[in-house]
């Protein structure tokens, strides 16, 4: 399904551990992701969303390519236990864009669990 949505979302690169802030379209929503566009490329890694997409806060860039003058990207959703998400919310609201997280190994252990979890149900 096509839609015209624009959306914030927070991006934690996985190889930097810092955030970067992106203003996206919404191309493409299904029950697993969605597909995005943006004026630069979005690095892989733990996407927040501002606002809930399809009933989730958070989810997974799992690709992005150049196509003409955007960047065109898959985000997989995935979901937190409530205590797990509070957490991360907590420390992306106390870490500045482009500036190295204040927990990174906390915040990669939680999401690792999470996804532990997720693929073991």
């Amino acid at each position: 399904m096509a839609t015209q949505r624009t959306s914030s979302v927070g991006v934690i690169a996985f190889d930097r551990l810092s955030q970067k802030e992106h203003i996206v379209r919404i191309v493409n929503l299904s029950v697993i992701g969605v597909g995005i566009e943006s004026s630069e490329p979005i690095e892989p890694g733990l996407v927040c969303f501002k606002e809930r997409v399809s009933g989730h806060k958070f989810g997974v860039v799992t690709w992005c390519r150049a196509g003409g003058d955007t960047y065109q990207a898959g985000i997989n959703f995935t979901n937190l236990p409530h205590d797990k998400e509070q957490y991360l919310l907590k420390q992306v609201k106390q870490s500045r864009p482009h500036k190295p997280l204040l927990d990174p190994e906390n915040i990669i252990a939680a999401l690792l669990e999470s996804i532990k979890e997720q693929t073991n149900a």
